[in-house]
């Protein structure tokens, strides 16, 4: 439709752009990497500027342009918690990105599916927590999309190789999380076979900054379906190949809920609130991952800062207390801590939008208290702890 003109162009989230355009009669998201014939599609609804999102990460979500005065689309809310803005096309990138990604092709001989699904047996009828003797003439890669196809298992990749109890103790948090999704005092996991053994390869003791990653599905006309991953690192830490072995865990579905990722659409993550035992685990090298040498970099300027910026927070630190759902921190106060204080605090507020950080000052103390998601306050108390 001619009308729906105003919404094309390109709109971007964190250092992903989409483009937004008309294929045919129909109003359609590229996403990068996605193949053509693959794009969501937008359908319209009753609302104004309001469409129902068919296919890709968000389907089933809805999508809501908003206008400026001279009648031009802004911004998308999707589902009420992701906020794309419009942008200029990008320009060619300078290095990798790590976006729109594809996966090798899984070709299935009759006997490699014998074999695969022998394997996968052994982990669920033994169910004992020990490495698998993987000796089979395939890439573990391929097992792995194997085991994902039969919707049995949930996968967990660690640099961790002795986990007998996964227990809910959170080691890192999600940034820019407005829905709590990411930030549960849980185990997490994917049904994807993939995704996580990125995290069981990459080495985060050597890493500063963060880690992105992830994977999502895109239909066609026609049903089919196509997996696009991206993983990128703090592109000054790219080159030094911060990459070492390590454990892809096979966990029970039982105590698992998959997690929404907006209103109407789920993500492809999934958490158990209770401790589990791992079924079997499955040693790996960096070599093991399809997507090792695909790994993109990007800039993690702003986050480095913030963590610079927490360090000298917690060396103030006199004394803290916990209780639920808040931490609260006496500081030793200078005149020299005050504005790293108020940096600080900015730069929780955007990272951790769900946070509230408040001064208090009493005659004879500085208090900092802090309230937020429960990963986020566990990351806190890690580093307190470790002071």
């Amino acid at each position: 439709m001619e009308s729906w003109k105003i919404y094309e162009g390109f709109y971007s989230f964190q250092e992903m752009t989409v483009q937004v355009r008309m294929v045919g009669e129909q109003l359609t998201v590229a996403f990068p990497g996605v193949p053509p014939g693959f794009e969501v599609v937008l359908q319209p609804q009753d609302g104004p500027h309001s469409f129902l999102m068919r296919g890709g990460p968000a389907n089933g979500a809805t999508a809501v342009f908003t206008l400026n005065e001279a009648g031009q689309a802004m911004k998308i809310e999707v589902g009420g918690d992701f906020t794309l803005s419009r942008t200029e096309q990008p320009p060619e990138p300078d290095g990798p990105t790590g976006q729109g990604l594809l996966p090798p092709e899984l070709v299935l001989a009759p006997e490699k599916v014998e074999a695969f699904q022998a394997l996968l047996d052994e982990v669920l009828e033994k169910g004992n927590g020990r490495f698998l003797h993987y000796h089979l003439p395939y890439p573990k890669y391929e097992f792995l999309q194997y085991a994902a196809m039969q919707d049995q298992i949930i996968f967990h990749g660690s640099k961790k190789p002795d986990i007998d109890l996964f227990s809910m103790k959170r080691t890192s948090m999600e940034m820019n999380d407005t829905s709590g999704r990411g930030n549960l005092q849980a185990v997490y996991g994917t049904h994807d076979g993939l995704w996580p053994m990125f995290f069981a390869v990459i080495d985060r003791a050597n890493l500063t900054g963060s880690i992105r990653n992830g994977v999502n599905y895109y239909q066609n006309a026609v049903g089919d379906e196509v997996a696009v991953y991206n993983f990128s690192i703090n592109k000054e830490i790219l080159e030094k190949r911060p990459y070492s072995p390590g454990t892809l865990y096979f966990l029970s579905r039982e105590t698992f809920r998959r997690l929404p990722l907006a209103e109407g659409a789920m993500s492809n993550e999934w958490a158990s609130e209770v401790a589990i035992k791992p079924l079997a685990k499955l040693a790996l090298e960096p070599e093991d991952f399809p997507f090792l040498e695909q790994i993109g970099g990007h800039d993690d300027s702003i986050l480095v800062r913030a963590q610079e910026l927490t360090g000298q927070v917690v060396t103030a630190v006199v004394q803290s207390d916990a209780a639920s759902g808040q931490i609260r921190m006496q500081l030793d106060w200078t005149s020299e801590l005050g504005p790293i204080l108020l940096e600080y605090i900015e730069m929780q507020r955007m990272f951790v939008p769900t946070a509230t950080l408040t001064l208090q000052f009493e005659p004879e103390a500085v208090w900092l208290q802090i309230t937020g998601p429960p990963a986020y306050l566990q990351v806190l108390q890690n580093r307190l702890d470790e002071k």
